[in-house]
């Protein structure tokens, strides 16, 4: 029978979190707790790639979620070439819904998995990942290491405040109709809506699609008769559709719908018009996930922060919003 972190955790008498800072050689841990969580492992017959660190070339697998946006995509590449900078080897196995391919890259000998995922994926080795702001700890309690916090709540309110400042109170969202970051966002929007607190049906101003043209094409037009004038999107390809279904219908925009996307993916500048969106710091959020992985697998002698780093996405107001009709 397989071996898991839990039952090292249970034999040795401490906590999973615990367990995770001896593996990861994170956080302070007393000498004495050390020693029992590598006795217990030795005696359960438990091991993990992490523990030969003296390896030479080591594999690190970097990995997107399935059907990722584009800015998960953008991080995985930055953490990518940076780790490669290192003289780390890298392979890039898609995760969270295909778990055959990591665990290949498993068995291949990854030392340890880095995702800007919000979910936890439940490995064997180190997963090094990106969290919800509301979650509490810099681990989570299947001992995986955060290395940033993303504010999706501060998000959602920056969305609101700009679209109530001109005008919108009907305020609709499209996204994914699986995923954890479509999880977050809804629970995100039914806590930070304006109109939270009048006794309207939030979920009737919620579309969840696949995250497709069509699906966005399909979703818009049904909070437009649904009475919203102002639609939040999750993916690039539904807000493509959002506009393409809301021209369809002779409706133009920011005239008849205001929109504003999450993540400025390159061709956010470039559509008809120009969209308005929530981005997001690229950069800090892969330099984050590369100094947890360079301090987890002992290459960098600087320490983690005591607190993940949180990143709020920011306003970038382009003309797809528009002061809400009378």
């Amino acid at each position: 029978m397989k071996v898991t972190l839990d039952d090292v955790a249970a034999h040795a008498g401490v906590s999973l979190a615990t367990v995770s800072r001896v593996l990861g050689r994170r956080g302070s841990v007393a000498e004495v707790t050390r020693t029992k969580v590598l006795t217990a492992m030795d005696e359960l017959g438990y091991a993990r790639s992490t523990l030969l660190h003296e390896a030479p070339r080591r594999l690190v697998a970097v990995g997107a979620p399935g059907n990722p946006e584009h800015w998960q995509v953008q991080v995985c590449t930055r953490v990518a070439t940076a780790l490669q900078d290192h003289g780390l080897l890298i392979t890039r196995p898609p995760v969270e819904t295909e778990p055959e391919p990591l665990e290949v890259a498993v068995r291949a000998g990854a030392v340890a998995l880095v995702t800007p995922t919000l979910t936890s994926l439940h490995t064997t080795i180190p997963c090094i990942r990106v969290d919800e702001q509301s979650a509490v700890g810099d681990e989570d309690a299947n001992g995986d290491i955060i290395a940033a916090r993303l504010d999706l709540g501060g998000g959602m309110t920056t969305a609101f405040e700009h679209l109530q400042a001109i005008g919108h109170r009907r305020i609709g969202l499209i996204c994914n109709d699986s995923g954890e970051l479509a999880v977050q966002l809804i629970r995100r929007f039914r806590a930070e809506h304006p109109a939270r607190n009048l006794g309207v049906r939030l979920d009737d101003w919620i579309a969840q699609v696949p995250k497709s043209f069509s699906g966005g094409s399909r979703a818009v037009l049904d909070l437009k008769d649904a009475t919203c004038t102002a639609v939040i999107v999750q993916s690039a390809l539904q807000l493509h559709g959002a506009l393409h279904g809301l021209r369809n219908r002779h409706l133009q925009v920011p005239r008849d719908m205001s929109v504003v996307g999450f993540g400025d993916a390159p061709t956010m500048k470039f559509t008809g018009p120009p969209a308005t969106v929530l981005g997001l710091d690229v950069d800090g959020l892969s330099n984050a996930l590369v100094g947890a992985t360079l301090q987890t697998l002992r290459i960098s002698s600087t320490g983690l922060p005591s607190v993940p780093p949180v990143f709020r996405p920011r306003l970038i107001a382009r003309t797809s919003t528009a002061a809400a009709r009378q």
